[in-house]
């Protein structure tokens, strides 16, 4: 009884211990949002070594319809990232339309004339360095 017991522990604590080291490859991020008078500005902060996806979102302006969005980003390295800006067709993601983002700096995701629809942006990293980053699109 005892022996089960030990050995009962025994995993509990090598778990917990382990539990802290293990990488689950997934970004971490922060939310928020800030209402105006025309539109509500929803942010999205973290960080990603590989790609990872924004939230989905309808178009900002109905005429012409125009995404506004941005990123801000911070790397220990230079140079950018691709930035796809996907369209649900009713059965899967496709890329509409692709533009680039410096690692350091701020750049602006607007996109004009697209068509009506669900939208999300895919951030990919082009190398292995982690890249801090702050997305915003206007609703």
């Amino acid at each position: 009884m005892n022996k089960r017991i030990f050995v009962s522990f025994a995993l509990a604590f090598t778990l917990l211990l382990s539990g802290g080291f293990v990488n689950t490859g997934k970004a971490e991020a922060a939310d928020w949002s800030e209402r105006g008078s025309i539109w509500t500005t929803y942010y999205h902060s973290g960080y990603f070594s590989n790609y990872v996806y924004q939230r989905t979102f309808q178009p900002s302006l109905s005429s012409p319809r125009t995404i506004l969005a941005g990123v801000s980003a911070k790397s220990s390295a230079s140079g950018s990232f691709k930035v796809e800006l996907q369209r649900w067709n009713g059965s899967s993601w496709y890329t509409y339309r692709t533009k680039y983002a410096t690692k350091n700096g701020s750049t602006s995701l607007t996109f004009y004339d697209v068509a009506s629809g669900s939208y999300r942006m895919k951030f990919t990293n082009i190398g292995s360095t982690r890249v801090n980053y702050t997305f915003w699109v206007k609703q």
